[in-house]
C-alpha cells in the first residue's frame, strides 16, 4: 500500500476520492457472496483507479449540476505530471466514454464564449489531463486514441463547448514531442494497440475521415472565430501524426475543403500550418510527391474512368467532377510555390484545348472536364483576387503580393495567356456542340428508368442519357468561353475578345428567338439552352462600352440600341413565359426554369450598369430599355412573385431594383417627376413580396437585404401617395414598413438592416418622416437579448450578402454606427445618427428647405414624451433595476437627450412641463440622469427659463428630496456651463442662494450631494462671485468665505469628492446630447444599455459606506464595553496589586445590581465569595441561553414539518407588490417553498413594507426566468405534479380540479402570462379560475391566493376524512 499512499499526497480532492473510493471498497467487502478477490484488487493501484472510475462516472451524471461541477472539478485538478504514471491507469472506457461525454456537459464551462474567449477551466484541465495520459503512448497508439476520440463525434451530438474541448484533447494527446515509435512516416499504417490487449488496425483513410466530421461540425456554430480555434486543433493533430504525402488525394481534398477558405488565404492564421504540412517530405524520399501529384491531376482526372465502352454522364457525375476540381484547385493554389509547377498544367490545358476539335466519342468526359478544371481555376484565382485587394489596396495599384512563392499578378498573366491561345478552338467547339439545343427528331428517345421511378431528390433532366451527356457538354462549353472571356476582359483588351462577344451576343439572340417544339424532351432542350444563356448573359453584362455596342450593332433593327434591347427583352419573356405555362415540363422541371428566367432577366437588366462609367457615350445613344418593356417587366415579376421559390428570391428581388432604378432613370431624362406606377401595381408588389419573404424558411442576410434595397427603393420613396394613409387604409409602403418592423422585432438581424436601411432614405428624404412616428418610437424602444453570432459570420464569408448589404442606403453615420451593426443597440443607435444628422442639416441650410426635417423632430420629441408620462410601462414610478420597464426608460430618455435640439419656442413650455412631471416621479439613477442631462441642455438653450421655473420649485417645501437633488444637480450644470458671462452672473445671483439652504436639509443624501455641487461652483467661479476680502466685510461675504473653506477643508467633503472625482465633468453641453456622448460608455460604465454610473448613485454608494463604517465602529465599540473584564484590586502592606480577568465571553449586564456593587465596594477588594457568585449567575445565563436555543431549534423543526408540499414558482413576477404578496400568502398557508426569480427583491423596502417579515419564514430560493424550465422538469422527476395557473383551450376549472398532495403552482408574467415553451415542455395540466365578470383578468397574486387557499382546503379535507 505504499503507492497508495504516495498518491493520496496530491490535492484535497483526490484524497477525498480516494477515500470514497476506499469506502466503497470497504462496504463491497462486507456484503456476504464476495471474496478476497475485491480485497486483492483494492491492494492495487490500478484496482483503486477502477473503483474511482466508478465514483467519477456516477458523478458525472448526477441530476444536481452542482454536484456534476465538483466531481469534474476533482477528477481535473489532479496534478497529473506530478505523478507520471498515474493518468495510464485510468481505464481507457472510462476515457472514452464517461469522461468526453461528461466534458460535453455545459455546466463545466460557464464562461465559454464569453467576451469572444472560447475557453473555459474545464477545457484546460482537460487538455492538461490527456496530455499527461497519451505521454508515454507510441506513435501507433496515440493514432488509435486520437481515432477513437475524433470517432465519439459520429456517435455523439456535441454542442459549442463539448466540440471545442474534443478538438483540444485531440490535439493534447496528437502532440506529443517525445515519440516512443519507429521514425517512418509509414508506422501510421501499422495496426494499433488498445489498453495492451487488443489490436485494431487504423489507416490514414480511417483516422482522416474521422477528423474530418469534428471539423465539418464546428461549422454548425457559425462564429468564424469559434471554427477557426476547432480547425486549428484538428489540423495540429493530423501535422503530427500523419504526413499528407502519404494520404489519398481524394481524401485530402475532402479533408482540406472542411477548413474554412478565411483560415487558409493569403493572410489567414492556418496557412502556413496547412502549408507546411502540405509541403513536407516523405522520410525516405527526396522529391515531394503530393506535388507532383497535384501537378499531374489534370492528366489523370482527365482519364476516362468509367465502364469500359461507355462514355455517357450526367449531371451527377458532372457535380462530383466539379467538387474535385475546386477542391484540387485550393490545394494545388496552396501548395505550389515555384513558377514552373504552373507551367507544367498551363501547358498540358493548351494542348487539350488544342484538341478539342477531334471528333472523338472518348473525348466526352475529355472535353468536359477540360472546361471544369479552366472553370475552377478561373474562379479559385478570382476568390483570391478579391482577398487581395480587400486586404491590401495596394496590390490594384501594381503592388505585389506572393501566392506561394509566385506573384499574383505574374500568375494570372501567365494563364491568361494561356486560355487566350486556345479561346479560339473553345468557341469553334462550342458553336458546335451548341446544336443539341436545335434538335427536332426528338419524339423516340425514351427516358432511362432511373429517371421514371425517381421519386423525391435534386431535379433531373428528363432527357435520354445520351441527350443528356451532350447537353451538359454544350453548356459547359458556353459557360467556359463566358467565364473565360470575362475574367481575361478585367486584365486585357485582346482582338480575340470581340469575335468571342460577337459569338455570345449571336447566341442570346439564337436561344431567346428559338421555338420549343411542343414534345417534353423539346421543352427540356430548351430549359437547357435557357440555362447556359445565363451564363452567357452574365459575361456580356461586364462587357465595355464600346464593344457592347460593336457586337450589338448588328441586331439593330431600326438603327438604334433601345429597340434591339427592347426586342431581346420582350421575346425573351414571351418564349420563356411560353415554355412555363404550355403545360408539356413537369412541376418541379419548372421550378428549375424559373430560376434560370430570374437570373438571365437581372443580366439583361444589369447589360446598362456596365455603361455607367461612360456616361457620355450612354447619353447620346439614349435610353437602353423603353418605358413600355420595363412595366411589361414590372409585371411579370409581380405576377410572379408569389410562386417564386427560395432559389430565385434573390435573383427576382435584384430584378424589381434594376427595374425601378431603370424606370427612374428614363423618367429623369424625360424631366418626369412621376415614375408611372401606380397605387395599386405598387401595393400588389409589396404583398407579393413581403408572400415570398415569408416562403423563406431561413431568414439570410441577403434575401432581406435584397428586400429592403428593392421594395423600399430610392426612386419610389419620395412619392408621399406611397406613404399616405387613405380609406384605402395605409400606403403601400407604409404598410411594408409596419410589417417589417412587427416581424423584425422576433429577428434582429431584421430590425437592424431595416435600420440601416430607413435611417439613410429618411435622411435622404425628411419629408418622409411624419409618416413613421410609430416606426421610430418602436425602433428607438427596440432591444433584443439575442446576439446574432451567424450574421458576422455570413457578412464576412458570403459574397452575395455583402453585396446586398452595400446596396442598402447608407447610414447617417457609418463610422459611428458600424460599431454597433451586430448589437441589440443598432436600431436605436441609427434613430439617434438619424436625427442628429438632420439637425447638422438643419444649422447648415436656410430654414426654407429644413423646415419638414424640424418639424417631424419636434413631433418625434413630442410623442416620445407623451409615451414617457403616459404610456402605461414608462410612466411607472416602481420596478426592478434591469427590468424590461428599466430598459425601456433608459432607452426613450437617451433619444430624448438627442432629440434636445429640436426644443424650440414654440413647443418649449410643453416641454418643461412634461419633464417636470417625470423629474417627480420616483426613478432609478439610471433614467434620473438622462432626465436631469435634457433639462440641462432645454435650460441652457432657453437661459431665461431657468430662473422662472427653478426657483419657485427650490421654494416649494413639500418636493420630493429625490427630485430636489436632480434640481440642484441642473441648476448647478446650468450656472456652471452658461455661455455668456452676463447669463453666467444672473444664474448665480438667481440660483445659488436657494440651493444654499439644502446644505442643512435632514435627507443625508441631499444634504451631501449639495455640500458637492456648491463647492464645486465655489472653486470654479468664485471669482464671479466678487467676494474678496475687505476691512469690513459684510455678513454675507463672511458667510460665504467660511462656507467655502468649510468645503474645501472639511476631511468627510473631501472624503466624498475623492470617491466621485471625474464624474461632475462628465457633462459637455456640445457632446452630452448626441449619440456618441450618449451610447458611448463613460467611465464606469456597467455595461447596461450604455449607461455610465451617475453622480448622485456614487454620492448615495459613497454614504452606504460610510454608514457601513459606523455601524461596524459602533458594534466594535458596543463589544468592547459588553466585554469588559472583572478587575481585581488588591491592597496589602502598602502594596497594591491589579489582578484583571478577562474572559471570552458576554456579561450579562443588571444595571440595579451593579450601581449596588459599585457604591458599596468604593474601591474595595472583591472576595473570592463574590467571585464565585459571579461565574455562578455567568453559568446560569449560560443554561438559559442554551434552553433557548434548543427551544427555538425545536420550533423551527415543527414549523418545517408541519409545512405543505406545495411549492410556488414566481419567477416570472416581475412586479414588487405582487411578490410580496405572494411571499404573505405562501407564509399564511404554510407552503412548502416560493421561487422567486431575484432574492435582492426582499431588501427593497417596498417589498418588506407589505410582506412584513414574512420573508423570514417562508423557505425562498432564486429561479432567474431562463432556468424555470429545468426547475420545473427537475421538480418533476422528484414526483411533483407541475400546474400553471394559466387560461388557455385546454385549462381545467378550479373547482373542478384535485390537488395532488405534492404540488408545483407556476404563476405567469403580469401580462403576457407563462410563455408557450413552459407550458408545452414542463406543465402538467393549465388551471384557470371560472370568471363571471366582463373585465375576464385577475392580479397574478389574487388569483394565487385563491388557488393556494384551494390547494390546502382540499389537503385538510383529505386529513380530516383520513383521521375519521
Amino acid at each position: 500500500m505504499n503507492n497508495v499512499q504516495v498518491v493520496k499526497t496530491d490535492g484535497r480532492s483526490f484524497c477525498y476520492s480516494m477515500r470514497c473510493s476506499r469506502s466503497l471498497g470497504h462496504i463491497w467487502l462486507r456484503q456476504p457472496g464476495h471474496t478476497r478477490a475485491f480485497h486483492a484488487q483494492m491492494e492495487s493501484v490500478e484496482g483503486i483507479f477502477n473503483w474511482m472510475t466508478v465514483l467519477w462516472e456516477r458523478g458525472f451524471t448526477q441530476d444536481n449540476p452542482q454536484v456534476r461541477c465538483l466531481v469534474m472539478q476533482s477528477f481535473l485538478d489532479i496534478e497529473w505530471e506530478r505523478y507520471k504514471g498515474y493518468a495510464q491507469m485510468v481505464p481507457r472506457g472510462f476515457v472514452l466514454g464517461p469522461l468526453i461525454r461528461g466534458l460535453n456537459d455545459v455546466v463545466h464551462h460557464k464562461d465559454f464564449g464569453v467576451g469572444g474567449v472560447y475557453n473555459s477551466e474545464a477545457i484546460k484541465g482537460a487538455e492538461r489531463f490527456f496530455s499527461n495520459y497519451a505521454r508515454k503512448l507510441t506513435i501507433r497508439e496515440r493514432l488509435h486514441l486520437v481515432w477513437s476520440l475524433a470517432s465519439a463525434a459520429k456517435q455523439d451530438s456535441f454542442g459549442r463547448p463539448g466540440l471545442m474541448t474534443l478538438a483540444f484533447c485531440i490535439a493534447s494527446c496528437a502532440c506529443q514531442s517525445d515519440t516512443h515509435d519507429l521514425p517512418c512516416g509509414s508506422a501510421v499504417n501499422e495496426l494499433a494497440k488498445c489498453n495492451g490487449d487488443t489490436s485494431i488496425a487504423v489507416n490514414t483513410v480511417d483516422f482522416l475521415d474521422a477528423l474530418w466530421i469534428l471539423s465539418e461540425r464546428s461549422k454548425h456554430h457559425f462564429n468564424p472565430k469559434y471554427r477557426l480555434k476547432v480547425c486549428e486543433q484538428v489540423i495540429k493533430a493530423v501535422a503530427s501524426l500523419t504526413s499528407a504525402a502519404e494520404i489519398p488525394l481524394n481524401q485530402l481534398f475532402n479533408f482540406i475543403s472542411t477548413i474554412p477558405r478565411e483560415c487558409t488565404d493569403s493572410t489567414g492564421p492556418l496557412r502556413g500550418t496547412v502549408q507546411k504540412w502540405l509541403l513536407q517530405k516523405k522520410e525516405c524520399s527526396e522529391r515531394n510527391t503530393l506535388l507532383d501529384e497535384l501537378i499531374d491531376f489534370p492528366t489523370t482526372f482527365m482519364k476516362h474512368t468509367g465502364i469500359e465502352g461507355s462514355y455517357l454522364y450526367d449531371d451527377e457525375d458532372v457535380g462530383a467532377w466539379e467538387a474535385e476540381a475546386r477542391r484540387w484547385a485550393r490545394t494545388l493554389l496552396l501548395v505550389t510555390s515555384e513558377e514552373h509547377h504552373f507551367k507544367q498544367i498551363f501547358t498540358f490545358l493548351e494542348k487539350c484545348g488544342n484538341k478539342l476539335s477531334e471528333h472523338s466519342s472518348t473525348r466526352k468526359c475529355a472535353d468536359v472536364k477540360f472546361f471544369i478544371i479552366i472553370i475552377c481555376l478561373i474562379e479559385e484565382l478570382e476568390v483570391r483576387q478579391k482577398k487581395l485587394v480587400h486586404q491590401n489596396n495596394a496590390i490594384a495599384g501594381g503592388g505585389s503580393d506572393t501566392t506561394n512563392g509566385l506573384e499574383h499578378r505574374a500568375l494570372t498573366q501567365m494563364f491568361e495567356k494561356s486560355l487566350l491561345s486556345v479561346l479560339e478552338n473553345m468557341v469553334a467547339f462550342s458553336k458546335q456542340s451548341c446544336s443539341v439545343f436545335w434538335l427536332k427528331n426528338t419524339d423516340n428517345m425514351d427516358l432511362p428508368c432511373s429517371i421514371k421511378g425517381r421519386l423525391g431528390g435534386p431535379s433531373q433532366r428528363r432527357l435520354a442519357t445520351s441527350i443528356t451527356s451532350s447537353v451538359l457538354q454544350c453548356i459547359w462549353s458556353m459557360r467556359c468561353v463566358s467565364s473565360v472571356v470575362s475574367w481575361c476582359n478585367h486584365y486585357t483588351s485582346d482582338v480575340s475578345f470581340h469575335s468571342a462577344f460577337s459569338f455570345l451576343w449571336e447566341f442570346c439572340w439564337e436561344v431567346i428567338q428559338h421555338c420549343t417544339y411542343a414534345t417534353e424532351i423539346g421543352a427540356e432542350l430548351h430549359l437547357a439552352a435557357y440555362e447556359a444563356l445565363a451564363y452567357v448573359l452574365a459575361a456580356l453584362s461586364t462587357a465595355p462600352f464600346s464593344q457592347f455596342l460593336d457586337f450589338m450593332e448588328t441586331k439593330q433593327t431600326n438603327q438604334t440600341i433601345i429597340l434591339s434591347l427592347d426586342l431581346l427583352a420582350t421575346t425573351f419573356l414571351g418564349n420563356i413565359n411560353n415554355l412555363l405555362t404550355n403545360g408539356v415540363l413537369t412541376r418541379s422541371r419548372r421550378a428549375v426554369l424559373m430560376c434560370w428566367k430570374w437570373l438571365c432577366v437581372d443580366s439583361l437588366l444589369s447589360i446598362s450598369s456596365c455603361c455607367d462609367e461612360n456616361e457620355s457615350q450612354m447619353k447620346t445613344s439614349g435610353s437602353f430599355y423603353s418605358d413600355s418593356t420595363l412595366q411589361s417587366i414590372f409585371i411579370d415579376i409581380i405576377e410572379s412573385l408569389e410562386n417564386a421559390g427560395e432559389n430565385s428570391v434573390v435573383s427576382i428581388l435584384r430584378c424589381v431594383r434594376s427595374v425601378l432604378g431603370l424606370i427612374h432613370l428614363n423618367r429623369s431624362r424625360q424631366n418626369l417627376s412621376s415614375l408611372g406606377i401606380s397605387y395599386e401595381m405598387m401595393m400588389q408588389l409589396v404583398k407579393s413580396s413581403w408572400l415570398l419573404h415569408l416562403s423563406c424558411n431561413k431568414r439570410r442576410v441577403a434575401p432581406i437585404a435584397a428586400l429592403l434595397s428593392a421594395i423600399l427603393h430610392p426612386s419610389i420613396f419620395p412619392n408621399l401617395e406611397m406613404h399616405q394613409t387613405n380609406e384605402k387604409g395605409p400606403g403601400p409602403l407604409k404598410w411594408f414598413v409596419e410589417t417589417l418592423l412587427n416581424e423584425g422585432s422576433k429577428s434582429p438581424r431584421t430590425i437592424r438592416l431595416a435600420a440601416l436601411h430607413l435611417s439613410g432614405l429618411w435622411l435622404m428624404y425628411p419629408q418622409t418622416l411624419r409618416f413613421y412616428m410609430e416606426e421610430l418610437k418602436l425602433l428607438a424602444l427596440y432591444g433584443s437579448v439575442a446576439f446574432d453570432e451567424d450574421f458576422e459570420a455570413e457578412l464576412s464569408e458570403n459574397h452575395e450578402a455583402r453585396f446586398e448589404v452595400s446596396m442598402l442606403a447608407q447610414s447617417p453615420d457609418c463610422e459611428f454606427t458600424e460599431v454597433f451593426i451586430n448589437t441589440e443597440l443598432y436600431a436605436r443607435v441609427s434613430v439617434a445618427a438619424l436625427f442628429h444628422q438632420l439637425w447638422k442639416q438643419i444649422k447648415e441650410k436656410s430654414k426654407l428647405e429644413t423646415e419638414e426635417a424640424l418639424q417631424c423632430g419636434k413631433l418625434f420629441l413630442l410623442k416620445l414624451l407623451d409615451s414617457a408620462v403616459n404610456d402605461n410601462d414608462l410612466s411607472k414610478e416602481l420596478y426592478k433595476k434591469y427590468s424590461s420597464v428599466h430598459r425601456r426608460k433608459v432607452r426613450v430618455w437617451q433619444m430624448i437627450c438627442v432629440l434636445s435640439h429640436y426644443v424650440e419656442e414654440d413647443i418649449v413650455e410643453e416641454v418643461t412641463s412634461t419633464v417636470h412631471t417625470c423629474l417627480y416621479r420616483n426613478n432609478l439613477p439610471a433614467v434620473r440622469q438622462y432626465l436631469e442631462t435634457f433639462a440641462i441642455l432645454i435650460y441652457l438653450k432657453f437661459p431665461t427659463l431657468a430662473e422662472a421655473q427653478l426657483v419657485p420649485i427650490f421654494h416649494d417645501h413639500g418636493m420630493r428630496q429625490q427630485a430636489l437633488s436632480s434640481y440642484v444637480f441642473i441648476a448647478a450644470n446650468v450656472i456652471l456651463h452658461s455661455g455668456e458671462l452676463v447669463v453666467q452672473r444672473n444664474h448665480l445671483n438667481q440660483l445659488l442662494p436657494p440651493i444654499i439652504s439644502f446644505l442643512t436639509s435632514h435627507h443625508h443624501s441631499l444634504r451631501s450631494f449639495t455640500q458637492l455641487l456648491v463647492h464645486t461652483v465655489f472653486s470654479k467661479l468664485w471669482h464671479i462671485l466678487q467676494l474678496e476680502s475687505s476691512e469690513n466685510p459684510s455678513i454675507e461675504r463672511r458667510c460665504f468665505q467660511d462656507l467655502k473653506k468649510y468645503l474645501a477643508e472639511n476631511t468627510d467633503c473631501a472624503r466624498l469628492r475623492v470617491s466621485i472625482e471625474g464624474f461632475l465633468d462628465v457633462f459637455d453641453p456640445d457632446i452630452s446630447g448626441t449619440p456618441p456622448g450618449i451610447f458611448t460608455a463613460r467611465i464606469e460604465s456597467s455595461g447596461f444599455e450604455c449607461v455610465p454610473v451617475s453622480v448622485l448613485e456614487r454620492v448615495n454608494n459613497f454614504l452606504n459606506d460610510v454608514r457601513e463604517e459606523l455601524r461596524h465602529s459602533m458594534i466594535k465599540d458596543s463589544a468592547t464595553i459588553k466585554n469588559e473584564g472583572l478587575a481585581v484590586s488588591k491592597h496589602e502592606e502598602g502594596t497594591e496589586e491589579k489582578i484583571v480577568a478577562s474572559q471570552d465571553f458576554q456579561k450579562k449586564i443588571i444595571p440595579h445590581r451593579d450601581s449596588e456593587q459599585a457604591a458599596s465596594s468604593n474601591g474595595a477588594v472583591m472576595g473570592n465569595n463574590d467571585i464565585s457568585r459571579l461565574l455562578f449567575e455567568m453559568e446560569e445565563d449560560d443554561d438559559t441561553f442554551n434552553l433557548a436555543v434548543e427551544s427555538r431549534k425545536e420550533a423551527a423543526e415543527t414549523v418545517r414539518q408541519s409545512r405543505q408540499d406545495l411549492i410556488v414558482v414566481a419567477s416570472l413576477v416581475e412586479r414588487i407588490p405582487n411578490l410580496a404578496g405572494l411571499t404573505r400568502t405562501c407564509e399564511i398557508f404554510r407552503a412548502g417553498g416560493l421561487a422567486v426569480g431575484d432574492m435582492g427583491v426582499v431588501q427593497d423596502k417596498q417589498f418588506r413594507l407589505i410582506s412584513v417579515t414574512a420573508e423570514k419564514w417562508v423557505p425562498m430560493v432564486e429561479v432567474p426566468a431562463e432556468s424555470v424550465r429545468a426547475f420545473l422538469q427537475r421538480k418533476r422527476a422528484e414526483g411533483y405534479t407541475v400546474v400553471g395557473l394559466e387560461q388557455t383551450a385546454n385549462s381545467v376549472a378550479l373547482d373542478e380540479f384535485v390537488f395532488p398532495a405534492k404540488t408545483v403552482v407556476v404563476l405567469g408574467r403580469e401580462k403576457e402570462g407563462i410563455p408557450v415553451d413552459i407550458i408545452q415542455e414542463a406543465v402538467d395540466v393549465c388551471v384557470e379560475i371560472p370568471q363571471l365578470g366582463v373585465v375576464r383578468s385577475l392580479n397574478v397574486h389574487v388569483s394565487a391566493a385563491i388557488a393556494i387557499w384551494d390547494y390546502t382546503r382540499q389537503q385538510r379535507s383529505r386529513s380530516s376524512s383520513s383521521s375519521r
